[in-house]
């Protein structure tokens, strides 16, 4: 099978666009907040993994 690409539009209205967009930017907020709320509870409840710097550094 040959690959193809299709060069589709999709015409949003300037006001929806800013609301999209607004949602995206407060959904991203709100993954990154429950993220470091997660990070918290588990630093509270003792688990954590410690690592060398060296070690931590290599694996990324």
């Amino acid at each position: 099978m040959g690959k193809f690409v299709t060069e589709d539009t999709v015409k949003v209205p300037k006001e929806e666009y800013r609301f999209l967009k607004e949602l995206y930017r407060n959904v991203k907020r709100q993954s990154f907040l429950l993220r470091i709320d997660e990070a918290e509870k588990n630093l509270k409840a003792g688990k954590v993994k410690k690592v060398l710097i060296d070690k931590f550094i290599e694996s990324i």
